[in-house]
């Protein structure tokens, strides 16, 4: 069914002659009150609007894009182009033909059917293309690198192009190599042999060679260490290996897709990165846009993490107030599509009726905005910069605790002079250095040896007062 709004009757009966030559069902409305209360009856596939009378975003269309953002909505306008197509999926000019427009609704709800069966949500182009090309390679065998920032759904399209190939029954196996420590990193992907190193007591089966048959998926590929880059060169081109410490080849049919939130090419030009491997793992590339860059992903994606979360009592109604979905749309999302479901997630537990608030989405906001001031190294920093100021924090943290040790023995020093009523004799001494001696040892032997317990004493770190034992030659 599709809805079609319009205040020229002609025009809205040429265009539900082309949708009917679709096999499409079209109900015309000429006010909106009339269109609003066709929704509460029954939901469309689609609907068009005729805005060339509209100076602001109609109320029913901002509903539709921030509510029900499964109906395809199309229209046709002559100003406020940019306004109105953030709102909808479509725009056409008056001179387009009634055949294109039917065509649109074709096309898009196609589109919507193809990000369903990729398990992809969302309705952007930059989504859709996406799923065009998951269901262009997905059959093949051939090699996928897979980018984009951290947090976008990697791991889901590498999952979609899995359930395209011809063996979608077959295992599926992911494993990120940065969570892996090096020195068993490459056990996890080769197997090893029983005695192969220390605590080897029995042969062990790899990722390489339980994915075949299936698909083995290695995310965040450009943490891969320069000695394994080597090895998985050698798997990618004979489609074989050797298990740590066999002698035997052992040949896998696994079909690989890799993932990575770095630029390879940059990797490449700085040298951490073999050149011969990029362009073994780079025969197909799918990017990933940010999720700042595709915000008419954004209600679909709210929508469907309420419906799925266990948190949520969603009854069919929206659960998010038009203001803070409004807030979504325009937050940056530097966490991306992982961010919007733990922030998601997080508003629906701590809400009173199930509603998520503008208000509350503010004080998530408002918290994070304060985490951030308090990190130790700002963010939007590059590694130097980074670890300078690092460096710096620490003088200024030894600082403050000499500081406070040299504060400590003032007062302590004025304290014996007075209990001593006297000035010291040649075996007493004002120096420094032996009083901060003195006072320290007298404090550890006050509190038996215990430093934990004599650095808070002393006010110091314990590292400070690590360093100044070393320095007096205190055991």
């Amino acid at each position: 069914m599709i809805y079609v709004y319009g205040q020229k009757k002609d025009y809205c009966s040429d265009l539900t002659t082309a949708l009917n030559s679709k096999s499409f069902e079209v109900q015309v409305f000429d006010d909106r009150q009339s269109l609003g209360s066709a929704f509460k009856r029954a939901v469309p596939q689609g609907v068009f609007y005729d805005l060339r009378f509209e100076s602001d975003v109609p109320r029913i269309l901002e509903k539709i894009y921030l509510e029900d953002p499964e109906i395809v909505v199309l229209g046709v306008a002559e100003t406020h182009l940019e306004i109105f197509g953030q709102y909808t999926d479509q725009l056409f000019l008056p001179h387009k033909s009634f055949e294109e427009i039917a065509n649109g609704f074709v096309e898009h709800l196609n589109d919507r059917q193809l990000l369903a069966s990729c398990n992809l949500v969302g309705r952007s182009i930059e989504l859709v293309g996406v799923a065009r090309m998951i269901q262009q390679v997905g059959p093949t065998d051939i090699t996928v690198l897979i980018t984009g920032p951290s947090g976008v759904g990697k791991e889901m399209v590498a999952r979609a192009l899995h359930a395209k190939s011809g063996k979608p029954g077959e295992k599926f196996i992911g494993i990120n190599i940065s969570s892996l420590a090096p020195g068993v990193l490459e056990s996890e992907l080769f197997g090893h042999e029983r005695g192969a190193f220390t605590g080897a007591v029995s042969r062990r089966i790899g990722h390489f060679e339980l994915a075949t048959g299936g698909t083995l998926f290695l995310d965040e590929i450009g943490d891969l260490p320069p000695d394994l880059q080597v090895k998985l060169l050698r798997v990618l081109e004979d489609k074989s290996f050797f298990r740590v410490g066999g002698h035997k080849s052992i040949s896998t049919n696994a079909r690989f897709i890799f993932a990575t939130n770095k630029n390879l090419a940059d990797e490449v030009a700085a040298g951490r990165f073999r050149q011969d491997l990029f362009y073994r793992l780079n025969v197909v590339n799918i990017t990933i846009p940010p999720l700042s860059a595709r915000p008419k992903d954004i209600p679909p994606l709210v929508k469907e993490f309420i419906m799925k979360s266990r948190y949520s009592a969603y009854t069919g109604a929206h659960p998010v107030e038009p203001g803070a979905m409004k807030m979504f749309l325009r937050y940056h999302w530097p966490g991306n599509v992982r961010e919007l479901k733990n922030v998601i997630e997080s508003l629906l537990i701590l809400s009173e009726k199930g509603v998520v608030t503008k208000r509350a989405f503010e004080n998530y906001l408002q918290e994070k905005s304060l985490h951030d001031r308090s990190l130790p190294v700002p963010t939007g920093r590059s590694p130097q910069s980074a670890e300078h100021q690092l460096i710096i924090q620490a003088i200024l943290s030894l600082k403050e605790e000499i500081n406070a040790l040299r504060g400590y023995l003032v007062e302590n020093l004025q304290l014996n002079l007075t209990n001593n009523a006297q000035l010291p004799d040649q075996q007493q001494s004002l120096n420094l250095g032996d009083n901060e001696k003195n006072i320290i040892a007298k404090t550890l032997q006050e509190v038996g040896g215990n430093r934990k317990r004599a650095a808070a004493l002393l006010g110091i770190g314990e590292r400070t007062l690590y360093r100044k034992l070393d320095k007096y030659g205190l055991k």
